[in-house]
């Protein structure tokens, strides 16, 4: 690493760690203020936000409001992170700077790592990466269902004896937003900004993993499923649910299903980004990706009677097992193939 910019990435992991402490310290007093907005409005002729709002906290348990905390700190924390970064501007020209029109001018990297620039064949990497991770991810889902791991979700009785029937439209419209804002900022935050200032600390190879292992650490540290808060307006009842997302890193099997998979990702879109040198592709990885696993699960369920040790080779999703993660290795290959190097972007030295 480099000794004159370490510090950026001591940085970083500094920031998240204080915005997940912050999260957790915010958690309490907003799961309190949401569900007095719910209780006070509960009944009352209110505008839309108001009651879409209310709705929403009502519903929400307290992981959403943990959830949703830690949103609001990372975001207010990001400013003064900025300033403290102090990174100085390059010789770059402007158009080959693409954070010039959104981050101060203190932010703008400097001339060294490797720079996003311009690809001009942004839209169809964006397309490919698009296509080819979601058609792979459904096709995975098919076979899975083939396997006997899934079945379909059209046609089965519910407790009450009603045949269910999925709206496929709806499940396409409810999939979209998702994919193209989830997609497009964590983009932005890991692969455009942290995989940046991490290659100006180090080698390629080593900020490639590096950012990827970080990626696949947020992601997994989610609270365990049906996970219940003893007492959410508790000063401390973050800190504890940290405590229970940190447990998931004991229990072997999920580490190696779920973790395993999200590094796979991380790994990939870090790769494409490197060797594109620009967004486009995987943005258009990422977005598919989440197509793809959220229409499988809309019209999909696991199939009863799947052996718990199974796991380790697909889980609840096409998110978690060894199966997704040789499907992602895959399109790591097919994105070597299209990024060759008469058409990739000047790499720095291994």
């Amino acid at each position: 690493m480099r000794r004159a910019l370490q510090s950026d990435v001591l940085k970083i992991l500094a920031y998240m760690v204080i915005s997940l402490l912050t999260g957790a310290l915010l958690a309490p007093w907003l799961y309190t203020a949401g569900k007095a907005l719910a209780e006070v409005s509960q009944g009352k002729a209110t505008n839309g936000f108001i009651e879409w709002l209310s709705a929403s906290c009502r519903k929400a348990d307290f992981p959403i409001f943990f959830n949703r905390a830690l949103m609001i700190s990372a975001f207010v924390l990001v400013f003064p992170l900025i300033q403290w970064l102090n990174i100085e501007r390059g010789k770059l020209a402007f158009r080959d700077t693409p954070w010039s029109l959104r981050l101060p001018e203190a932010a703008v990297a400097a001339n060294v790592g490797q720079p996003l620039k311009r690809n001009e064949r942004g839209p169809l990497s964006l397309l490919f990466g698009f296509v080819i991770a979601a058609s792979s991810t459904l096709l995975m889902g098919l076979l899975l269902v083939q396997a006997g791991a899934f079945v379909w979700r059209q046609g089965l009785v519910s407790p009450g004896g009603v045949v269910v029937a999925v709206d496929g439209w709806k499940v396409v419209r409810s999939a979209m937003g998702p994919a193209a804002v989830v997609s497009l900022i964590e983009e932005v935050l890991f692969r455009g900004v942290l995989l940046g200032l991490f290659m100006r600390a180090m080698r390629p190879r080593g900020a490639i993993i590096s950012v990827s292992v970080l990626f696949a650490f947020v992601h997994f540290l989610q609270p365990p499923f049906g996970v219940m808060v003893p007492d959410p307006e508790s000063p401390i009842a973050g800190l504890w649910l940290i405590g229970q997302m940190m447990g998931r890193f004991a229990q072997p099997i999920e580490l190696v299903s779920g973790f395993g998979a999200l590094l796979a990702v991380g790994l990939v879109l870090a790769y494409a980004r490197w060797r594109t040198a620009s967004l486009w592709l995987p943005i258009g990885l990422h977005a598919g990706w989440i197509f793809g696993v959220m229409i499988f699960k809309g019209i999909s369920l696991v199939a009863p009677g799947v052996s718990p040790a199974s796991r380790f080779l697909f889980g609840s999703t096409l998110r978690e097992g060894l199966v997704p993660s040789i499907m992602i290795i895959a399109t790591g290959v097919a994105v070597h193939w299209f990024t060759k190097p008469s058409h990739g972007a000047a790499r720095s030295a291994q």
